[in-house]
């Protein structure tokens, strides 16, 4: 007789026990899926039981059918066994003489390179990456360290094309298997080291034959895909705003750039990987190394004759970082140059760049408490606003005209014109909730304004929806931001108590 095996697996325990309490109602047959055995089984018995003639001639066949279905559970089990070994992927079984004897060569090397004997760690690291081979047959992670290992031999023993072969297939192998990020972080720096050993080592032998310093072919397509890859790092981390990391992917963005651009370090790509590395510096408040950055990238600028559009954001930064320090008359002639600038660059036309700059300005004067020149730089910053009209368009820098109508706004509110601040406050929420849906700092701000505008008028409830909001956008947005998030419960807790107080008068008063 033919058993299938189990579609689905059964515990033989519960089968067994089934066998011997329920078999004669079939239950271990319908357990084990044998549907049409479990009903043939139940018919005999409630006909055996019942007063039917050949009633107990049913009973008797029951009784040896059950007995059977002992060796036909087993039977099964066993079956479903076979049955989830077959689906079960085998599991790697590696040669353990192999890895026993990869673990010798790697002592060796250790003590090799210990004692700077480049020449045996390189031997040893070859026998090592081909272990590793014949062990893994494939990609794996201990073939990708044993290449790194052997790359880094090379490098020492001043055999850089050897090395930078093995490395480039250890990260290629890497990225293929998602190695973890310390081990990618080591096959990466030593890659840039072979790589700027390969330059060192070309210009000394150019310099020797008398010929002029360059670097040799094929080396700008190798520093190009580093480069991409580290941008693309130093890019993500900002977005999951891990500054520290940013920066220091950053940093070595900034060296490989110097070396794609030969003797000097001098380029575009120099420029632009200097920009976002004081940008992050700006950001951790490491101010005197970010000014330092944008010196050298603005020296660099004029150097290549770029033109202002690259000037353009190196002096914004500069100048937020010297109103940052205080310096607010370096800062307000840093911002008059880059007003002209981006003027310059629009041809007469109203553009976001224009408005980022005079609302620098503005910011600064209100900062200094020259309210008066502040009031003139955001009218004239909204003029070019109104010719955007973002929000008719859904175009341009939403945070930026939210922000500059916030600006202007709380000016208004530090004079106590809360008549035209509340109006602006109204807009820049409407420029938030086409962009973000509403759900920003920037609005949270907004809100918390309206409230205390709405609070001064007397309108309590429509005070209380404002400051909910704030807290609901505070928690969402920056929850580490204690301070905001106290005075907004406090702001909610002013206004509810006052309307309680309102509630309980209303009450007490008699009618009329």
């Amino acid at each position: 007789m033919r058993i299938p095996p189990l579609r689905s697996p059964r515990r033989k325990p519960f089968a067994w026990l089934l066998l011997v309490v329920g078999g004669f109602l079939g239950a271990h047959r319908f357990y084990l899926g044998s549907y049409l055995g479990g009903t043939a089984q139940l018919l005999l018995l409630l006909v055996g039981t019942s007063s039917l003639p050949g009633a107990r001639f049913c009973l008797g066949l029951l009784g040896p059918w059950l007995l059977f279905d002992i060796y036909w559970v087993h039977v099964r089990l066993k079956r479903q066994d076979e049955s989830d070994a077959a689906r079960r992927p085998a599991a790697k079984t590696y040669d353990l003489e192999a890895l026993s004897h990869a673990d010798e060569l790697r002592e060796r090397f250790v003590a090799a390179a210990e004692m700077h004997d480049w020449a045996r760690a390189v031997a040893l690291s070859e026998q090592i990456v081909a272990n590793a081979r014949k062990v893994f047959k494939g990609p794996h992670q201990n073939l990708a360290m044993s290449l790194c290992m052997h790359g880094q031999a090379c490098y020492q023993f001043k055999a850089f094309d050897e090395a930078k072969a093995s490395l480039e297939e250890s990260l290629a192998i890497g990225r293929q298997i998602g190695m973890p990020v310390e081990d990618m972080e080591i096959v990466r720096k030593a890659l840039a080291m072979t790589l700027a050993g390969i330059g060192e080592h070309h210009a000394a032998r150019q310099l020797r034959a008398g010929l002029p310093v360059g670097r040799g072919p094929g080396d700008d397509t190798v520093l190009l895909s580093l480069l991409e890859d580290q941008e693309r790092r130093y890019k993500a981390a900002f977005e999951r705003r891990d500054l520290a990391l940013a920066e220091r992917l950053c940093a070595e963005a900034v060296h490989t750039s110097r070396l794609l651009c030969g003797e000097g370090g001098l380029g575009k790509a120099v420029v632009f990987h200097l920009i976002s590395h004081a940008e992050f510096c700006r950001q951790l408040q490491w101010h005197d190394k970010a000014v330092s950055l944008l010196d050298e990238c603005l020296a660099i600028i004029d150097q290549l004759g770029l033109d202002d559009s690259w000037r353009l954001g190196p002096s914004n930064t500069l100048a937020l970082l010297h109103a940052g320090a205080g310096r607010s008359d370096e800062a307000e002639a840093l911002y008059k140059k880059t007003i002209a600038m981006a003027v310059a660059l629009s041809k007469g036309n109203s553009t976001d760049e224009v408005v980022r700059a005079i609302n620098n300005l503005a910011f600064l004067y209100a900062n200094t408490d020259q309210d008066q020149k502040a009031e003139l730089c955001y009218a004239r910053a909204m003029v070019h606003l109104d010719k955007l009209a973002p929000e008719e368009k859904g175009e341009g820098d939403a945070d930026l005209h939210a922000d500059l109508l916030i600006n202007f706004a709380q000016l208004h509110m530090a004079r106590n014109e809360s008549d035209h601040a509340k109006p602006l406050f109204e807009r820049a929420l409407a420029i938030q909730e086409r962009s973000c849906r509403g759900i920003s700092i920037s609005a949270a701000t907004a809100h918390n304004d309206l409230g205390l505008i709405a609070q001064e008028q007397g309108d309590l409830r429509e005070a209380l929806k404002h400051f909910k909001r704030t807290l609901l956008l505070n928690q969402i947005c920056a929850p580490d931001h204690f301070g905001n998030l106290a005075n907004a419960q406090r702001n909610i807790d002013n206004v509810s108590l006052a309307l309680a107080a309102v509630a309980r008068a209303a009450r007490l008063e008699p009618s009329t």
